[in-house]
């Protein structure tokens, strides 16, 4: 009896422990059963906040459907760039090349000239080496008259505006501008009209940067369609770094005659300006008395070029464009353009002119070529 009692008592302390044990485990399953009731709770709670959030978030600001997009009314399109006009030659003239060409070799050790002559009424024409690369000399001034004149027409450039004479733009050579103080004040106007009929050079550099710089103009060269010509540097260009062809000078010229990338009335006032030019030695020295003309010139040791529209007495209207590459200043180079000028005029001259149609409906006022009313070439004298 005695044995039985110690055995319980010992045992007593043991049942007290396991029972605390399983209370322990009892308390810990439940703890672990509410923090995942509540982590649950938690969850569906911020899923339907987020739903919430999310359906006031779309109709507060909807997203672009690609419905939407495909319905939005098409985009302004940028009007085509300008292009320069094309030449259109119809019949290369033999007859006229063979007298052009003995003009030609007479000098053919010293000179080295390329030229065009096209008749704008038929597309006659004769050229030598019409795509080779040369420099431009003051022809350059050709193309950066007709860029003058497009941002005229388009009411980006006014001819009263001013331009200040500063110290990058005074250029030696041709012109006066040159002699002027620095901060003297011309109208673009001045500046072109003097850039034209006395190859003013510092006028040209001042039209230059106004235009937008020679990066600028070089790119609306490009995107006329003239892949050649290029403004390198300001003038007086001595060296020769701007250059041109025969082709894209022609072009040009055609341009202002006849093509619809100035107006009316700016194609009358670049012509009545170049048909005033005072550099007179090359193309006119050809011509008869008489004709009509309206050019420009270039001059520098390497080279010389003369480029214009000539109208003939008879009414015969071509374009020239010769440039001469020659020893330094030799003489013979301007009295070679002379030769080829009154060898073409003399063709021209004698060449059947193209019929005018006769129309019976009411006449319409007719656009002036832009020639001024007197004659140019009065005399040989």
């Amino acid at each position: 009896m005695a044995s039985n009692s110690s055995a319980q008592k010992r045992s007593q302390p043991k049942s007290r422990h396991s029972k605390t044990s399983r209370q322990q485990r009892r308390y810990r399953i439940d703890r672990y059963r509410h923090g995942s009731i509540q982590l649950v709770r938690l969850i569906i709670c911020g899923l339907g906040i987020s739903t919430i959030a999310g359906t006031t978030i779309s109709i507060v600001n909807p997203p672009k459907s690609p419905i939407a997009t495909r319905i939005e009314p098409p985009q302004p399109q940028q009007p085509p760039q300008p292009q320069i006009a094309l030449l259109a030659p119809q019949t290369a003239s033999l007859k006229l090349h063979n007298r052009l060409q003995i003009a030609n070799t007479k000098h053919n050790k010293l000179l080295d000239a390329s030229y065009l002559f096209i008749d704008l009424d038929r597309g006659e024409y004769s050229e030598w080496g019409a795509d080779r690369t040369l420099p431009a000399a003051s022809t350059i001034k050709l193309p950066i008259l007709i860029a003058l004149f497009q941002d005229v027409d388009t009411q980006k450039i006014r001819l009263e505006e001013k331009l200040t004479i500063g110290k990058s733009a005074i250029a030696s050579g041709a012109g006066d501008l040159k002699d002027q103080k620095i901060g003297t004040q011309v109208s673009i106007l001045v500046a072109a009209t003097k850039m034209v009929t006395i190859n003013d050079n510092t006028a040209t550099n001042l039209l230059i940067d106004r235009l937008g710089g020679k990066f600028a103009l070089n790119q609306r060269f490009r995107n006329w369609g003239l892949k050649v010509t290029t403004i390198e540097r300001p003038l007086p260009d001595l060296e020769g770094k701007n250059v041109t062809t025969a082709r894209e000078l022609t072009r040009s010229m055609m341009s202002i005659q006849r093509g619809k990338i100035i107006s009316n009335a700016s194609r009358s006032r670049i012509l009545r300006m170049m048909s005033n030019t005072t550099f007179n030695t090359m193309l006119p020295s050809g011509l008869a008395p008489g004709t009509k003309i309206a050019h420009t010139s270039g001059d520098i040791g390497a080279l010389v070029a003369d480029v214009g529209t000539i109208e003939l007495p008879t009414g015969k209207k071509y374009l020239a464009t010769v440039l001469v590459k020659r020893p330094y200043n030799d003489p013979a180079a301007p009295e070679l353009i002379r030769q080829m000028s009154a060898i073409a005029a003399e063709y021209f001259q004698t060449s059947v002119p193209t019929p005018k149609p006769i129309s019976t409906a009411n006449p319409q006022p007719q656009s002036t070529s832009g020639f001024p009313n007197t004659v140019f070439i009065k005399n040989k004298n």
